[in-house]
């Protein structure tokens, strides 16, 4: 073989050989800078936190988000508001039985509880009974209507009632002495007094009076402390006109012509709404201090 084939053969398998070796070196300066920043990148992952081994204390965290009961603990100085800004509690620390640890729990509720004091003059007072309101508003409404029906003296007259000759407060009771002793009680059509306005003339009110005999001791409860019983002192009365009034007695003693005689209790109705109730006695109708009869 010549030297020119031998030549020719040689460099034939130099070449590709060089350019392997050319390219080899070429993807190994490539690879070399990709490592590297493989390694920088790992190593700073390295250098940061673990979320699951580091300690609590070197994490950062939100101390409003710390759960209750944590052994984590932080002090914090501001108080907390309620989202119900109608209902206030004091800042002091709660118990876990929800009282204060200071003792002092407060709440501004402001709302009043309704409950009516005071003397009961009104039959929808919600202390009486639901029974006691309707038995005084029926006993209201039936007398209301009997007072209607004898609207002055000369009604009173035709009607068989005589004047007593009082004038306590300008007020005068006009009696039917038949009504006084026929075994009715509270009976809106045999009603044994009537009241009249002594300057007018005008009935303006009825008044109930039980049996002869009887005492405080036998006054039915028709809405408690709404339906005022009262009696008076022993009563002088003329000796030729019963129902005539003289005096109060003055241990149950009389001026001469008259006779001392009890009355039974008694229970006024009033066709108006006096400011101490529809049942008060004559001598609170037109007053506010609705100070009770003795009883």
């Amino acid at each position: 073989m010549s030297k020119a084939s031998r030549s020719t053969r040689v460099s034939r398998f130099i070449l590709p050989v060089a350019l392997l070796a050319i390219t080899g070196l070429i993807v190994l300066l490539m690879q070399r800078p990709l490592t590297s920043n493989v390694q920088s990148a790992a190593g700073a992952s390295e250098s940061l936190p673990s979320t699951t081994t580091a300690s609590p204390e070197t994490l950062p965290h939100d101390h409003s988000a710390s759960a209750e009961g944590e052994t984590h603990d932080h002090t914090s100085d501001a108080a907390t508001s309620s989202a119900d800004t109608g209902h206030q509690h004091s800042s002091a620390a709660t118990t876990s039985s929800g009282g204060s640890a200071t003792g002092e729990h407060t709440h501004d509720s402001g709302t009043p509880s309704g409950e009516p004091t005071g003397p009961i003059v009104s039959v929808n007072d919600p202390r009486l009974s639901p029974a006691q309101q309707a038995a005084a508003s029926s006993l209201l409404v039936s007398s209301r209507s009997t007072i209607a029906s004898f609207p002055n003296t000369s009604a009173l007259t035709a009607g068989g009632y005589v004047s007593v000759g009082d004038s306590s407060g300008g007020l005068q009771h006009w009696v039917n002495d038949s009504y006084m002793h026929d075994g009715r009680e509270l009976d809106p059509n045999h009603i044994e007094s009537f009241v009249v306005n002594a300057s007018s003339g005008r009935t303006v009110g009825a008044m109930y009076t039980l049996e002869p005999g009887k005492t405080m001791a036998n006054v039915p409860d028709i809405a408690g402390e709404l339906t005022i019983w009262h009696v008076h002192p022993t009563i002088c009365f003329s000796n030729t006109q019963i129902w005539h009034f003289v005096s109060f007695a003055s241990n149950n003693s009389c001026p001469s012509g008259s006779t001392p005689r009890a009355v039974p209790p008694m229970m006024h109705v009033w066709s108006d709404d006096p400011p101490c109730g529809p049942f008060i006695g004559a001598e609170g109708h037109g007053t506010t201090s609705c100070a009770a009869h003795s009883h």
